[in-house]
């Protein structure tokens, strides 16, 4: 119902960042900083949270830091690395459980997965079923474009559009690698495989030239294999065409590597078969476990 809303949807190729400067010079490197210290900061929420002794505690500390994180972006203070070390610091004094839960990777549409909303509290719903998440990391997408970006570039040999994206992975990588530091030691999930790496573990299951998420869920999901999860979830939209074939290919890779994969349309309306559906593939990943 509103007037005069702009929309702006760029191209997700060697273009991207072009199209991107529109919004703003610095924007991109703004954003991705953003996006990496978001993934740290989830990746605390859900290593810690299904083991916290005290409920609510670690809820607690996403919060403050997720409007600290917030506010340095916006403020453009270049404090991140230090808020990042405090971070790691206030989610390393929480008291945790000694326990051990099943591995449950989770997969699929980016924004589905993400976005708690969209997927009915998805991650929650799992640690009450006694699982830890990893969710695939949104910085993933971003480095996708950039792997396909740079492919397309060295085909037509345009040396602008590959000196323009060699720079911008360059930098990329060097904030990934800096922000991610500190928790070295700490977060078993901090390190994520290069997009080569994803593109080779799906080879088997799908090409690299059929482009867009099917071939990085089905990536994602023999690397979360590869390091321990005993289960696979592919949330998608209801209806989506990526997410349908993911979820054909996952019924042949379940039973190659022997583990529960199950995929769940999500279309706004919460449905009482999904609870079913999800716990009866907890008690098969707790199974699957002993």
């Amino acid at each position: 119902g509103l007037d005069d809303v702009p929309i702006f949807s760029p191209n997700q190729d060697a273009k991207f960042y072009n199209e991107l400067g529109i919004v703003g010079n610095g924007f991109a490197m703004t954003a991705w900083r953003g996006i990496v210290a978001y993934d740290l900061l989830t990746k605390c929420l859900h290593e810690t949270r299904p083991y916290e002794k005290t409920k609510g505690d670690v809820e607690s500390i996403y919060k403050i830091y997720h409007e600290k994180i917030y506010r340095t972006l916006a403020g453009g203070n270049g404090n991140m690395d230090s808020l990042l070390r405090e971070m790691k610091a206030s989610f390393a004094s929480i008291s945790l459980l000694r326990e051990k839960r099943p591995l449950v990777g989770v997969v699929g549409e980016i924004f589905v997965r993400s976005h708690k909303f969209s997927n009915e509290d998805l991650i929650r719903k799992i640690e009450a079923l006694g699982g830890e998440v990893w969710l695939a990391s949104m910085d993933e997408w971003i480095n996708y474009i950039n792997t396909m970006s740079m492919r397309k570039a060295l085909i037509k040999k345009d040396t602008s559009d590959i000196m323009n994206l060699f720079t911008k992975r360059f930098f990329q990588k060097r904030i990934e690698h800096r922000y991610s530091k500190p928790f070295e030691g700490f977060l078993k999930s901090v390190s994520e495989p290069g997009i080569k790496d994803i593109l080779k573990k799906a080879a088997p299951y799908v090409h690299d030239s059929f482009e867009g998420e099917t071939v990085l869920s089905i990536g994602k999901a023999i690397d979360l294999i590869a390091r321990g999860a005993a289960g696979i979830i592919n949330a998608m939209p209801f209806g989506c065409m990526p997410g349908t074939i993911v979820t054909a290919l996952l019924k042949k890779m379940g039973k190659d590597y022997g583990i529960p994969c199950i995929s769940i349309p999500y279309d706004g309306s919460e449905s009482p078969t999904m609870g079913l559906q999800l716990e009866a593939f907890m008690e098969a990943v707790k199974t699957e476990k002993l």
